[in-house]
């Protein structure tokens, strides 16, 4: 596996191919490297076995940079199980109605069953962030503990790498991928699992992660605890909302332990210097209440989805078989 200190451990994987090789018999390298470019992911793997020069190409940069500028043809959706150290997760092509699984997370022995962990696009590549496990190591083994940990999924070589771990482990929390400047961004979390409706941490803390450099950087907090949220960037206005999500607990008769949910959002902005044109986070900023007292008590998952201008984004939330905008 590639080592986790090399900021651009998935660029040097890339393979350069000579273009004077001959991908199809009578036809130029540039027009024969388009035409296999429109080949569907999900069949790639089994014409690499074809010849010499397809295996190179089919692991080349030059096919990456063909899919890039063909992107309409196929979107891709990756779809994780709860616990993707155990089972695999799938890949599937909607373009072409094919599946084709993915090899499983570099497996730790001592933690398991991984849930509250976020997968996110950017660039290339997929990204797995935090969640929450359980340690065999730990006491007691019913404590669901927080994780640090992300990974990287190489669709070139097909392989999970380890990168830089997050400065707080966090599970439940808000995530979103910053395009323009290579970074995700995350927010919030704690400890949260399923079977635990009020149990273990809530953290405020925010940092993104630098594709290039392979690091992670902290960021100003969050006005209060905030765990359970969810969060995605309105790329035109340069927003990274957090949405939703619990701080707080109050207990039935004393005994039990039920969450407080919040109904409200914070925003963080993206600002652009005008004169070097860099980039830097401002200020957060809260907003009101999305809704009125006894109307909802917690999110479900948010999907975003923009028109090909970004003028305007769409927030939809998916919750069981219902879907609100």
């Amino acid at each position: 596996m590639p080592s986790s200190s090399s900021p651009s451990s998935t660029q040097q994987q890339l393979m350069t191919i000579d273009e004077s090789v001959t991908l199809i018999p009578g036809l130029p390298y540039d027009v024969a490297s388009l035409i296999l470019s429109f080949i569907p992911y999900s069949h790639q793997s089994r014409l690499k076995a074809t010849c010499k020069s397809w295996c190179l190409f089919f692991s080349s940069k030059t096919l990456i940079f063909h899919r890039r500028k063909l992107s309409r043809l196929s979107h891709l959706l990756c779809i994780f199980p709860e616990d993707p150290s155990i089972s695999s997760p799938f890949l599937f092509d909607a373009s072409n109605l094919a599946w084709r699984p993915l090899p499983p997370l570099p497996c730790n022995p001592s933690t398991y069953s991984l849930t509250n962990f976020t997968s996110v696009s950017l660039g290339p590549d997929v990204y797995l962030v935090g969640g929450s496990h359980f340690d065999a190591r730990s006491f007691p083994l019913d404590l669901p503990l927080p994780t640090d940990s992300a990974f990287r999924f190489n669709f070139i070589t097909f392989s999970w790498e380890r990168i830089a771990p997050m400065i707080s482990p966090r599970g439940s929390f808000a995530c979103a991928a910053v395009p323009g400047l290579n970074q995700i961004i995350v927010a919030g979390g704690g400890s949260r699992h399923s079977l635990f409706a009020a149990g273990g941490s809530r953290i405020s803390s925010v940092e993104r992660y630098d594709v290039a450099r392979n690091e992670w950087v902290e960021m100003d907090g969050l006005p209060r605890f905030r765990a359970g949220c969810v969060g995605f960037m309105a790329e035109e206005s340069g927003e990274f909302w957090v949405m939703g999500g619990y701080g707080d607990s109050r207990t039935v008769s004393g005994v039990f332990p039920v969450d407080e949910y919040y109904r409200d959002a914070v925003v963080l902005e993206l600002k652009k210097n005008d004169d070097d044109g860099s980039h830097g986070w401002g200020t957060w900023r809260e907003v009101g209440d999305m809704w009125g007292e006894g109307e909802r008590t917690r999110l479900g998952k948010i999907v975003v989805m923009e028109d090909e201008d970004h003028r305007r984004p769409e927030v939809f939330m998916l919750d069981n078989n219902d879907i609100s905008r």
